[in-house]
């Protein structure tokens, strides 16, 4: 037996605030790579607005674009975007009087995109997590029959990088 670590970083592009993107065949397709017989698996986001979250994907949970799931009422009862955070109020050189004046990051006439009105993001990144770990039995992702890995979106369309460690022994 060997001791194998390996990573893969890989970015994905979500559509809307609160998508749910299921990650886990990424993932199981990366710990076959690897070789791994038992070891562990972390998955990290890159980002302070986007969460990793193991449960179902099962759309009256998690919502589509069209359909409001049962977590963005609990995540959005708990930091709604229409609500005042201080995060909110950026003073900079193009801001002095420190509002923000759009919620999406629009780019501006150089095609550059600012700080956007996105403190609920924030805070609910507050309850959600950034990293996982995960158990690797027999080559494969230990998992329950229901549980999928998901990447969370909170706040709205952009690239979103996410990178996997395998760590563990393989003959």
């Amino acid at each position: 037996m060997t001791f194998i670590s390996k990573t893969k970083t890989l970015t994905y592009r979500t559509k809307y605030r609160l998508q749910f993107i299921n990650i886990t065949q990424d993932i199981e397709r990366f710990i076959q790579s690897c070789g791994v017989e038992t070891g562990v698996l972390v998955i990290q986001t890159h980002h302070t607005t986007c969460s990793l979250w193991v449960n179902e994907d099962e759309k009256n949970l998690i919502g589509t674009e069209t359909l409001e799931g049962d977590l963005k009422k609990v995540l959005d009862r708990f930091a709604h975007p229409a609500e005042e955070y201080g995060h909110n109020d950026v003073r900079d050189s193009r801001n002095p009087h420190g509002r923000r004046t759009t919620h999406l990051c629009e780019p501006d006439e150089h095609g550059i995109v600012h700080e956007c009105i996105n403190g609920h993001s924030h805070a609910q990144g507050m309850i959600l997590q950034s990293s996982l770990s995960l158990i690797i039995d027999k080559r494969k992702l230990v998992k329950g029959r229901w549980q999928q890995i998901l990447l969370v979106e909170l706040d709205h369309n952009r690239e979103r990088t996410v990178t996997f460690l395998v760590q563990g022994s393989k003959k």
